[in-house]
């Protein structure tokens, strides 16, 4: 071996040395991964926070978990400002509104903190290392075969949806309207807007009952949407006659789901997009950026009444109470 190989193989080794002294000091930091949910109150969120929380103490990892009374972002907006003042090492993020949220997101991207969507996600997805949510397309279409079967493939129904704008509840909008053109005997007579009020969907769901007496289904994108449909149905003695499949598992659904009020949920899977965020943020922080999919969509889980006591569909009900 002459001299310039010995000089280029001593300078190979001490280069891959000190990468892997680097990346051992950065696997023995102690980072802090900032979860943002799109309401701090909903089980969903509070579900996804468990799944964060025990990944992050699996990793070593400190947790913030901070969100807003409301789902909009009026609420999250500020929430976002003031914990970039405290510059956490990496944001995993459920916006609530995919377009209003990419100007506070850049800020973290220009603070070079790495930003991971869970659940809803933005327009703009050059500006997220990683998106993590269910496939909402998927689980619409499956709410529209679940009221097509119940009703013998024939029949008017509706939509309960929350607002235009929101990336997931779009997706299980559009997802139902295309599987419903499977069936020609059916027409979706109505879309209707709650604003994320269970009382609004109950109001608009006793109207929808009102003007059209042919109805056989309604399917509610969220959690307030379903409930509120299906309490509508339920007042107007209709139960067992107009199926409303509903989107989550929180507890107040799934009393609902188990009486027959509610027929089918199209169950999410909150846990582990949490976990998925919390790990995906400590491979990208930690030299790992390879690991990590641009995009992650993970299956729904069909609850119905007849099945809901069955433990394999019972443990993805979601939770109420946060992980301490």
């Amino acid at each position: 071996m002459n001299r310039k190989t010995k000089t280029a193989v001593l300078v190979v080794g001490a280069f891959a040395a000190m990468m892997g002294v680097q990346r051992a000091e950065a696997e023995a930091k102690t980072y802090t991964i900032a979860l943002v949910p799109g309401i701090a109150t909903d089980p969903f969120y509070i579900t996804m926070q468990r799944g964060a929380a025990a990944e992050a103490k699996k990793l070593g990892v400190h947790l913030i978990w901070q969100g807003g009374a409301s789902f909009s972002p009026e609420t999250q907006i500020p929430i976002l400002q003031a914990l970039l003042a405290k510059h956490p090492d990496a944001l995993v993020i459920a916006p609530t509104n995919k377009t209003a949220l990419i100007n506070p997101i850049k800020q973290y991207v220009a603070a070079k903190i790495p930003t991971i969507s869970v659940d809803t996600t933005i327009t703009d997805d050059s500006l997220l290392k990683a998106r993590i949510t269910s496939n909402n397309t998927q689980g619409g279409a499956a709410a529209a075969d679940a009221i097509a079967k119940s009703a013998d493939e024939k029949g008017d129904v509706a939509i309960i949806n929350v607002k235009p704008g929101i990336s997931t509840t779009d997706a299980r909008q559009k997802g139902f309207l295309s599987e419903m053109k499977k069936y020609p005997h059916m027409k979706v007579i109505a879309t209707e807007y709650d604003d994320d009020s269970p009382t609004k969907a109950f109001a608009d769901t006793q109207l929808l009952l009102l003007k059209y007496p042919h109805l056989v289904g309604v399917f509610g994108t969220n959690v307030f949407s379903a409930q509120g449909a299906g309490k509508a149905v339920e007042t107007s003695g209709r139960k067992g006659k107009v199926n409303v499949v509903g989107y989550d598992a929180e507890p107040g659904e799934v009393k609902l789901l188990k009486q027959g009020v509610i027929t089918t949920l199209i169950v999410q899977q909150p846990a582990k997009e949490g976990a998925l965020g919390v790990k995906y943020a400590y491979d990208i922080l930690t030299g790992h950026a390879g690991k990590v999919p641009k995009s992650r969509l993970l299956t729904n889980v069909t609850a119905t009444t007849q099945n809901a006591n069955d433990p394999n569909i019972a443990k993805y009900f979601y939770k109420s109470n946060l992980a301490q």
